[in-house]
């Protein structure tokens, strides 16, 4: 007879794990649902979706595929509870973004990364791409404020797991905090609004370009939206340069050098200007912006020594209309 409960160990802590009744798989397909058990539970506080496989474990790959789906129909983060797993394979699951606990020992969890040899990481100094996307939008597109991760997931370019870790990213920060609202169900709180909370999160904000690349040309029809001095000058009285000056997210970038579309790629000088951006464009689902935000392009000029754009960035941001 099936246990309808059990109990795992994950970093020393024991969870216990309740069997998930059929009624309550609406969305799952049947192949799933005999391929798997499944188990609700709850680790640092954050509800989890347990999957225990009846068979032979699937690859890597297979295993994302599948916890992508389940996740974006059950609206919970889906952990793998695996019989074992060596140590190339826990790595390729790991890239791959799996969750999964293996016995007592090995744990990749959104919340914890954790394993036999337990390291202590240095305190993050600035948010993660995901969470400063979820701010940005949050004060530039349309208030988060009341909104859980299942409510914002169909509103960004990130998976249900990723913005679960943004969220508790921002309130590791003192950002924000997640109310519980219901026994399943956090929701954003923001203590402040609009400048205010843009001036709170400022020194945890990063530069959003993680490199410049120039090169003569560009191989593709494709559309991206302006950035550096020609996006301030769009939003200011700033004069344009007269490079052409684009960004790109960092897969996009890496798929088009791949495909050799960039003509004499370089790192001095060129007719085009390429910033490569750790994530997407902030804007509203399934817009195609020209230009990228406001507040990104500040945070990407705010090194820069000329004190012209230094005085735009400023009216830039005191001129903001705030969507909080």
């Amino acid at each position: 007879m099936q246990k309808l409960e059990i109990d795992i160990t994950i970093a020393g802590r024991n969870v216990s794990l309740q069997l998930r009744g059929k009624e309550r798989m609406k969305g799952v397909t049947i192949g799933d649902a005999l391929a798997y058990r499944f188990y609700d539970g709850e680790y640092q506080g954050m509800p989890l979706l347990f999957a225990e496989p009846k068979g032979p474990v699937a690859s890597p790959r297979n295993l994302a595929l599948t916890a992508d789906k389940i996740s974006a129909s059950m609206g919970l983060p889906v952990v793998y509870l695996l019989p074992s797993a060596p140590a190339y394979q826990r790595q390729r699951l790991i890239d791959r973004d799996v969750y999964f606990v293996v016995s007592a020992k090995y744990a990749h969890l959104p919340m914890l990364v954790a394993n036999e040899r337990i390291r202590h990481k240095k305190a993050a100094k600035a948010l993660s791409p995901v969470a400063q996307y979820l701010l940005l939008y949050h004060l530039q597109v349309e208030s988060l404020e009341g909104l859980s991760a299942n409510d914002v997931k169909d509103k960004l370019p990130y998976s249900y797991a990723s913005i679960t870790l943004g969220m508790t990213c921002l309130e590791d920060f003192g950002l924000c905090e997640k109310v519980a609202d219901g026994p399943k169900r956090k929701q954003l709180h923001f203590h402040r609004r609009g400048i205010e909370l843009w001036k709170q999160a400022k020194p945890v904000l990063a530069n959003p370009v993680e490199q410049k690349v120039y090169c003569d040309g560009l191989d593709t029809e494709e559309v991206f939206p302006v950035c550096g001095i020609n996006a301030l000058a769009h939003y200011t009285r700033l004069n344009p340069d007269p490079e052409r000056m684009v960004m790109m997210e960092a897969r996009r970038f890496r798929s088009l050098r791949a495909a050799k579309a960039m003509q004499n790629p370089n790192d001095y000088d060129g007719n085009i200007v390429i910033e490569v951006w750790k994530y997407p464009p902030v804007t509203g689902c399934g817009e195609t912006p020209l230009w990228v935000d406001k507040l990104s392009l500040a945070l990407s000029l705010q090194e820069d020594a000329d004190a012209r754009v230094e005085s735009e960035v400023e009216q830039l941001i005191n001129k903001m209309e705030w969507k909080d």
